[in-house]
């Protein structure tokens, strides 16, 4: 009944869950790789923490979506200065089967900045 009354709305049914533990090890898995990442250190700096899960899900079929802030500390040239801690929201899309990183782009300032896109 479910099906059919999808089809006929015009509703897309859900592709599959996505468990709370799989959305960690994604969020894990980008995060592993943007500390990694020498252009997101030398753009935003390194990775310190993550502040908070925003969301997951998945918008395809095997496709994972996450959505999380978190904090970059950038060491300044000059010493003794240091420009802070910077949060950014990460928005990242992981292919379930493989692990593979599709996208992954930092919204800086909690989106009122520039925004820096890994390349993948």
């Amino acid at each position: 009944m479910f099906t059919l009354l999808a089809s006929i709305s015009g509703f897309v049914p859900i592709f599959s869950q996505i468990t709370q533990a799989t959305a960690q090890k994604a969020v894990q898995l980008v995060t592993k790789k943007l500390k990694a990442d020498k252009s997101c250190k030398k753009e935003l700096g390194t990775l310190t923490k993550i502040n908070q899960v925003l969301g997951y899900g998945s918008p395809k079929a095997n496709v994972i979506a996450v959505r999380f802030e978190a904090s970059f500390n950038k060491p300044s040239t000059i010493k003794g200065t240091d420009r802070g801690i910077m949060r950014g929201q990460v928005k990242a899309s992981i292919a379930e089967d493989s692990g593979k990183i599709i996208t992954c782009s930092v919204f800086r300032d909690l989106g009122w900045g520039r925004t820096w896109d890994m390349k993948v």
